[in-house]
């Protein structure tokens, strides 16, 4: 579960940006709040701004950042990290990205950090809250230089493995370093960004070959068309080994297919019931090829939602309004705010331009974001609804489109008729 992200001088963001998840005070729809010990948390966050503002590259630093925890071991000494700084200034060009994370996993709430650039780690730090205080883990500075409290002191023997590109954190849970581990599995395990690509590569087959014999992952994906209002009463899935498959090749390129091996091939055909103009009912079989996009992306959304409902995932979606129709969007963000389906502290954090979700019936002002970038310095800034104190009547929709909160452009001249 993600408490609170903070980013700098990454892409066009350059001063530090905050995306928390703590509710503030306010006492309005609490049936929306996730409790963990003391703390108030959100599990829906929605982020609205202009096209060009930035909302993707805060998707991008987390999916960075991500990406970096899990692959860190794996580079070679030589690899780049693949931070970006804010270029339309001369000292932050040259400066170093920081991120900073507040999360939960495992039932252990821990803060951890790092500042990079393209080539080195220069700083990294972990602290675990084991009581209202945060206890160090580990502190790393100047690329090299390590601390420990006289608990963790036994982590120093790991930092000789550890390389000037690489993440310590990372190092030190591949030489099966239990104190870092639970933080490490957050970022390997708990926390994912998508985006219309990636949702589209058809991990659902596999997904779906997973758990083909739990009757609940049908049940889930059948009630998600159902809500949406597709007529697709059932599905039916096969997957088998393929021994013999055919590769298309260059002409005059052969290749030895014993050293490509057996291949799984899926079968997904949709069940519509149609109606016949004598009044009888059919049942036909359609090939998942044939179906609409809107369809496949539904099948692409439910496991991964499903997955997130189960294992309490926190999983961030860039423009969750593609190809999705706003009243299913609704559906996913009513299904993450809704405790009682929600159990396992799960999270949906988005971006969208769909001005209908703007809605104080669905969210609360804490929940919703605004991303906005200064033209002249190309500089993003966000912030939330909940800065305004807008009334709990007011029309956030008509209200955002006047312009009343930013994040919003107004075309110069007008329109010539």
């Amino acid at each position: 579960m993600l408490l609170q992200f903070n980013v700098t001088n990454f892409m066009s963001i350059k001063d530090e940006v905050t995306l928390t998840a703590f509710a503030n005070a306010s006492k309005e729809h609490e049936e929306n709040i996730i409790r963990f010990g003391k703390d108030r948390v959100l599990p829906t966050l929605a982020l609205y701004g202009a096209n060009a503002a930035g909302k993707s590259n805060i998707f991008k630093a987390l999916t960075r950042a991500i990406l970096l925890v899990r692959m860190s071991s794996t580079l070679q000494v030589n690899s780049p990290t693949g931070f970006e700084p804010f270029l339309f200034d001369d000292a932050t060009r040259k400066s170093k990205t920081k991120m900073d994370f507040l999360f939960v996993n495992n039932g252990k709430k821990f803060e951890y950090g790092f500042v990079a650039n393209s080539e080195y780690v220069y700083d990294e730090y972990l602290y675990e809250y084991k009581s209202s205080r945060p206890t160090m883990i580990f502190e790393r500075s100047n690329v090299t230089d390590y601390k420990f409290t006289t608990a963790y002191k036994h982590l120093a023997d790991y930092k000789y493995k550890n390389t000037p590109n690489k993440l310590f954190m990372c190092t030190a849970t591949a030489w099966n370093c239990e104190e870092t581990r639970d933080a490490f599995l957050w970022f390997a395990e708990k926390v994912d960004t998508y985006n219309l690509l990636s949702i589209q590569n058809n991990q659902y087959l596999e997904y779906l070959d997973r758990n083909k014999e739990r009757p609940e992952t049908k049940e889930f994906l059948l009630s998600m068309l159902k809500h949406a209002e597709i007529n697709i009463q059932d599905y039916e899935f096969e997957s088998k080994m393929v021994e013999d498959i055919a590769i298309p090749l260059p002409p005059g390129i052969q290749i030895d297919k014993r050293m490509i091996g057996p291949v799984k091939q899926f079968r997904l055909e949709t069940i519509h019931q149609i109606s016949a103009e004598d009044g009888s009912v059919k049942a036909y079989k359609l090939p998942f090829d044939s179906e609409s996009d809107g369809t496949k992306l539904l099948f692409a959304y439910g496991p991964i939602i499903m997955e997130a409902l189960e294992k309490g995932r926190t999983i961030v979606v860039d423009e969750l309004d593609n190809s999705l129709h706003p009243s299913l969007a609704k559906y996913l963000i009513e299904l993450f705010n809704d405790v009682d389906v929600n159990r396992n502290g799960a999270q949906l954090i988005f971006n969208s331009h769909d001005v209908s979700l703007l809605d104080l019936e669905l969210f609360r002002r804490d929940q919703i974001y605004f991303v906005e970038k200064n033209d002249d310095t190309g500089i993003t800034d966000v912030y939330s609804l909940a800065d305004f104190s807008p009334r709990k009547s007011e029309n956030i929709q008509k209200g955002y489109l006047q312009g009343r909160y930013g994040a919003i452009p107004f075309p110069e001249g007008g329109i010539e008729w």
